[in-house]
Formats: C-alpha cells, sequence, structure tokens
C-alpha cells in the first residue's frame, strides 16, 4: 500500500510524452501588479481566499505577508481534504488537526504582527460522489462553512474582479460552493496546484477527481503544476533573514511537503497574484478523457483554444524564489514587529 509520500513520489517519476516528470477594506486602493500583457486572468487588486489540505507549506505565511502589507484583500480561509476509504492518506483526525494547525497558523502569524488576516473555517470532509447518472447536476453536495464562505465572498464581488481561490489540495470545497450556488460561476476564478501538464491525476487531482472535473467543466481555472518546476525555493537556513518572530520560529521547524523539501510546493498559485512575470506559458485546455489510477477516476486535459481555462506549461521560479523573500521580508508587513533578522 502506498503512503502519502510515496504516491507523491510515484506521481512525480511519471513519464509523460516521453520525459520524465519530476489589505482590509477602507484602506487605499492596491496597485495593479498586472502588466500590459498578460497570460493570466487576475491580479492582486482581485479578492483572494485560500483553500488547503495539509499546513506544511509556507503559502500561508506569504498569503498572510501580503494581506498584512496590503498587498492583497484577503477574505477567507479554510481547510478540505476527502478521507477514508476515499483518500487512504488523510485520516479524519489527520484533517481535524490539520483544520486547528492552520487556526494556529494564523493565531501565531497575529502575534507576530500579520494585521488583515480572516479567521480560518473548517473547509469540506469527504468527496464528492459521482453520480450514477454521470450528471454534475445529480451530485450530492457536502455542505461546509468553507463551501458557505466561498459562496459568500463569491456574490461580495465587484463586476470586473472575481473572487480568486488559491486551492493546494483537492478542488472539493470550491465544486461544492458550485453545486450549492451556480450563480457563482461568472463571480470566480480557481487557481490550482496540482502534478502534472496533462491534467489533473496528481495527488490533488486523485484525492477527489469528480470535483476536479466539476471544476473544470463548470468554472474558469488556471492550473499550476510540479512538472513545471513551479515552486520557489525556500531552505531552511534562508528564513534566518526573516525578523525574528514566532512566525519565523514556526516555519524553522516545520518539515515541508514531500513535493518540494526546500521550497514551497503549494505557493504557486498565490505567487501568481503578484507576479504575473512568474508565468512564461499556458495552454488552453479543457475536459478531454478520464485516467485511471490508484483506484480513482482523474480528467485528463485536451487542447481547447476556446476555453477559458488554462494550464501554465512554463513558469520562472526565480521570481518565485525573490517574491517569497520580497514579501516575507517587507517591514509593512510586521506590524509591531521591529526585530531584525539574524
Amino acid at each position: 500500500m502506498l503512503n502519502r509520500r510515496h504516491f507523491l513520489q510515484s506521481s512525480l517519476a511519471c513519464t509523460v510524452g516521453g520525459a520524465i516528470i519530476p489589505s482590509s477594506r477602507g484602506e487605499e486602493p492596491r496597485t495593479s501588479q498586472r502588466p500590459d500583457k498578460t497570460l493570466l486572468p487576475y491580479d492582486n487588486t482581485n479578492p483572494v481566499l485560500y483553500d488547503n489540505d495539509w499546513t506544511n507549506d509556507y503559502v500561508d505565511w506569504y498569503l498572510m505577508a501580503l494581506a498584512s502589507a496590503g498587498d492583497i484583500n484577503y477574505v477567507g480561509i479554510s481547510t478540505s481534504s476527502s478521507i477514508p476509504p476515499y483518500n487512504r492518506h488523510m485520516t479524519a483526525e489527520h484533517l481535524a488537526k490539520q483544520v486547528k494547525r492552520r487556526r494556529e497558523i494564523v493565531r501565531i502569524g497575529r502575534e507576530s504582527g500579520f494585521r488583515n488576516i480572516p479567521d480560518p473555517v473548517a473547509g469540506t470532509k469527504g468527496h464528492l460522489r459521482k453520480p450514477v447518472s454521470g450528471k454534475i447536476a445529480d451530485t450530492v453536495p457536502l455542505d461546509s462553512p468553507g463551501t458557505r464562505q466561498i459562496i459568500e465572498q463569491a456574490h461580495k464581488t465587484a463586476p470586473g474582479k472575481p473572487l480568486v481561490i488559491c486551492v493546494g489540495g483537492p478542488l472539493t470545497v470550491v465544486a461544492d460552493a458550485f453545486l450549492l450556488d451556480n450563480a457563482i460561476a461568472g463571480k470566480v476564478i480557481v487557481s490550482y496546484l496540482d502534478n502534472h501538464n496533462a491534467g489533473m491525476y496528481g495527488f490533488n487531482g486523485w484525492s477527489d477527481g469528480w470535483a476536479a472535473y466539476i471544476v473544470l467543466r463548470k468554472l474558469q481555472m488556471v492550473q499550476f503544476t510540479v512538472q513545471s518546476k513551479s515552486a520557489a525555493r525556500i531552505p531552511k537556513r534562508r528564513l534566518l533573514e526573516l525578523p525574528s518572530s514566532p512566525a519565523r520560529d514556526f516555519m524553522i521547524k516545520s518539515t515541508p511537503d514531500v513535493a518540494a523539501p526546500e521550497g514551497d510546493a503549494d505557493g504557486p498559485p498565490a505567487i501568481s497574484l503578484m507576479r504575473p512575470d512568474y508565468v512564461k506559458q499556458t495552454k488552453k485546455i479543457s475536459f478531454g478523457r478520464w485516467k485511471k489510477r490508484h483506484g480513482h477516476e482523474m480528467p485528463m486535459f485536451k487542447d481547447d483554444p476556446n476555453s477559458r481555462s488554462v494550464v501554465a506549461t512554463g513558469v520562472d521560479r526565480n521570481v518565485a524564489t525573490k517574491e517569497w523573500f520580497r514579501a516575507l521580508k517587507n517591514p509593512k508587513a510586521w506590524h509591531g514587529n521591529q526585530a531584525k533578522s539574524d
């Protein structure tokens, strides 16, 4: 039986096409980081919501630093995952611990001087089941505080500024929100991380294949991939460059994701908010076929020049690295924390 680490390692080593794949309201308006020409349908002036499963990446801290410095309007945080028997890598007990730990991360962030951080809520617990009919409309929703949070924030958006949902885990809570309220379809953009350029068959897609299908079919999506070597490089020694704080201590002690042991594995969707120049190449895609792997069905892509959804096939991880450290070393993020880096 594969554990999560072995699953990810096997996923990263797959062969594709012959190649080995290894601020708060009331403040001054934010300045858009979008250049005249961009490959992305959003920037840092869109409201931002974040959902993830595990809490062992650095993206939580990056988003808090952006919000605290006034670079983004951070409107929601949730923790979601499928559980056994569908997903044997995340028990119900482990998921409860991740929900609690994400709340602890926010508490520590606030103690370290971060401001404008929303309170985390529990997202979906479990996966969406494909109905016998095979029709999305017949899917039974799960409902959760995280689901309702997405719906609420989507309906608060201004015209032309949809809610950007950065997702580092399965897409369950996003698909669940659509099932409960189809009207959010034109009010959200999903910025998501999985393993491969050819489809949604990495760990996150595997964790809820039907949810991935719903998002791909019904919502606008930008998929970042591990295959594109997209993660910022964040070796432990460089964390000493950050201000001395409980936040820095927590990051130093944490164990990073196996997909990026010296990086921010789930960070690419968030990095793209501030640095559209991070993305060098995209491909328009839509649903092509199903792929079965480790007992689950997952969507594969086909090229579709008329689609609003894209996969980022080329990125500059050096941009990601520079941007992550810029945000975390920004004095404007550390309100009340005047401590200097070591």
